[in-house]
């Protein structure tokens, strides 16, 4: 089965229910997509765009409130920065120095020359900063045998071991912590697998998550104040800084000093629309452009039903401006507090883009148009749209289904048979399209087993070359929100694991 732009490949299908697709992901020119980006719980988001040129997401363990218990450092993948696939779990369990039931938040993610690298939070009596490793951005992480640095047992210090950032510097790693405490820069070993150095604050009581930015000679420092998740009365904020040097001093654009408490320029807090917004990282798009990713909650349903906060991660135009009375530029992220809907989407350089299309129909068992059905699992109908970005592009469609049981699963997509059943199954297909063409296919997904009742998260990627497994190496991809009903049909209302927007999760 091959798609091109002049064959549409047509799957007839009995309709149960319908689900709306929940994303209207762009083409040639992106038109804004409305805030969140995930709308699944994404806390404290740490991004870091791997070789592929895929964007990644890894947050902070929460539960979901979907019934399927904690996700302990969810990852998240996106090649436009909007539409984003929820991957899995980071790991499956806590590190097994750290004490039973530790939770695992403030992922800090970076690329290193031996494969990829992740300092964590651990809470309890005695927080601790943990270390993870992994062949790729992509996993699968490793934990260390022992903590970077627990509470106290520095030289003595006051350290806060919390919410780290580790900044790679000419002259080795330094790591950036604090939760309420003040930040705390401290040098590490060559490694980067222990703190060895002196700790120096950069900035005052009050505030946490710290991240750091180098922009036209000055390094930025973002903090954020408040408490995160007081529901509906969440003050959470995002203050910045700046200085000539990573160790500061830090100062507001009036000259005050971060060492002072609560101190920074306010340059990111709560509306009629979203709560406490804060704990922000920074990607750049392909025009140079920056963008501010942190989590917010909806005014008006900032907690979940499990009494967690409902923290969506956000993605807005981080923009850098001139101050009368100072040299260089300071952050300015729009006009200061999170946007529903963005005037403009980032650029990036795709060499596809495919975007969900209509609406998602489930034939349970696997049901055909003769009203007959099996036990091999169940078939969804659906479309996609396949773009040109200015080339001719051929490449193979694949297709994987993420839902309670967590699992990122691969669909087969069904090859209809003359006898008018449910047909063969095949890993992916083929697709072309013309330079500056559009088609629009229409197939048929099978899965292995019937789809328990529940959420679910179906993609549909695109890529070049050899299929590995049946899934390539994706360079664009498309979500579809479901929800199965305890009769085995879909329901409305539901949302991606991933992107947003979402319904009631």
């Amino acid at each position: 089965m091959s798609f091109t732009a002049s064959a549409r490949y047509l799957v007839s299908a009995t309709v149960v229910a319908v689900v709306p697709s929940l994303i209207a992901a762009c083409v040639a020119a992106p038109a804004a997509v409305a805030n969140p980006v995930i709308s699944s719980v994404a806390p404290d988001p740490s991004l870091v765009r791997g070789a592929d040129g895929a964007f990644h997401v890894y947050a902070t363990s929460d539960d979901w409130g979907d019934g399927a218990g904690a996700r302990l450092l969810p990852h998240f993948r996106s090649f436009d920065l909007v539409e984003w696939e929820y991957v899995g779990d980071a790991v499956p369990a806590s590190p097994a120095w750290a004490p039973p039931g530790s939770f695992l938040w403030s992922p800090d993610v970076h690329i290193s020359g031996a494969g990829a690298v992740m300092y964590y939070s651990t809470g309890g009596d005695k927080p601790c900063i943990g270390r993870a490793t992994a062949p790729g951005i992509e996993g699968p992480w490793t934990h260390d045998d022992a903590p970077v640095v627990c509470h106290g047992d520095y030289r003595g210090e006051l350290l806060d071991p919390m919410d780290p950032e580790v900044v790679f510097t000419d002259s080795g790693p330094v790591m950036l912590m604090g939760n309420f405490e003040g930040i705390h820069a401290v040098p590490m070993n060559t490694a980067g697998t222990a703190l060895d150095g002196d700790p120096v604050r950069i900035a005052g009581t009050g505030v946490e998550a710290p991240a750091v930015v180098a922009r036209d000679g000055y390094t930025h420092l973002f903090t954020s104040a408040g408490l995160c998740c007081d529901g509906e009365a969440s003050q959470y904020r995002v203050l910045a800084g700046r200085a000539e040097a990573l160790m500061g001093p830090y100062a507001t654009r009036t000259g005050d000093p971060l060492l002072d408490r609560l101190a920074g320029d306010v340059i990111l807090q709560g509306n009629d629309d979203w709560v406490g917004p804060g704990h922000v990282d920074v990607a750049t798009d392909d025009a140079g452009q920056d963008w501010m990713i942190y989590h917010a909650a909806p005014r008006g349903s900032a907690v979940m039903p499990n009494g967690l906060q409902r923290r969506y991660m956000m993605l807005d135009r981080l923009s850098w401006e001139t101050v009368p009375g100072t040299e260089g530029t300071w952050p300015v992220v729009g006009g200061g507090t999170p946007t529903t809907d963005r005037a403009a989407d980032p650029v990036v350089t795709l060499p596809v883009r495919l975007t969900a299309v209509g609406d998602v129909s489930l034939r349970p068992g696997g049901g055909s148009n003769d009203g007959s059905s099996n036990d091999d699992g169940d078939v969804l109908d659906l479309s996609v749209r396949v773009d040109s970005t200015g080339f001719a592009y051929s490449g193979e469609l694949s297709a994987t289904i993420t839902g309670p049981g967590k699992q990122r699963l691969p669909l087969q997509f069904v090859v209809d048979s003359k006898e008018g059943g449910a047909g063969l199954g095949v890993g992916s297909v083929p697709v072309s399209v013309s330079s500056g063409g559009s088609l629009t296919p229409s197939f048929a997904l099978r899965s292995a087993a019937r789809l328990a009742p529940g959420r679910y998260e179906l993609v549909v990627s695109i890529g070049q070359g050899a299929v590995s497994a049946g899934v390539p190496a994706a360079q664009e991809l498309a979500v579809f929100g479901l929800e199965v009903a305890g009769d085995g049909s879909l329901s409305l209302g539901s949302g991606a694991l991933g992107s947003a927007p979402l319904g009631s999760l």
